[in-house]
């Protein structure tokens, strides 16, 4: 675990309550794909959890669904600087998946699957990824996971 000062690089609105943010920092600490961290935000007491999308050597790349009051405050954020807890939780084994995995996430469980996919398809596997949303309006990472050569299907409530 790392605890850091991160720069709001961007906070982009994706559909109509999922929101990218891009934190520019230190991500020596991201050993995996699958873990997560904390955002500490003014005038909230608890910590915000959110999984992390992506990361390279300078940023992390979030994204979240608004929920509540505080990922509300975050929504509203185009700059500035936050206290992060960084590279928590395990992450994902990748040496278990076989040669052709298929990774299924839903929502906001959507977003940890492209940091997984990207790592499986630099170690030469061949991904199917499996995305659910309550509705066409709400699909995000589609395109994304696409562009990485994933065999992409979605599926949706309505």
């Amino acid at each position: 675990m790392y605890q850091g000062i991160y720069e709001i690089k961007s906070n982009t609105q994706l559909t109509d309550s999922i929101y990218e943010m891009v934190l520019i920092g230190d991500t020596s600490s991201i050993t995996a794909p699958g873990q997560f961290i904390n955002i500490k935000l003014d005038g909230f007491y608890l910590r915000r959890p959110i999984s992390i999308c992506d990361y390279d050597d300078k940023t992390i790349t979030i994204i979240y669904k608004v929920v509540g009051a505080g990922t509300e405050a975050m929504a509203k954020m185009s700059d500035g600087k936050l206290d992060v807890l960084v590279s928590l939780g395990n992450g994902f084994d990748t040496s278990k998946s076989g040669d052709t995995p298929v990774l299924i996430g839903g929502g906001v469980g959507t977003p940890p699957m492209y940091a997984l996919a990207k790592e499986l398809i630099k170690k030469g596997k061949e991904v199917t990824v499996c995305l659910g949303f309550n509705s066409a309006e709400e699909v995000f990472l589609k395109e994304e996971f696409e562009a990485l050569g994933c065999k992409t299907f979605v599926a949706t409530l309505d």
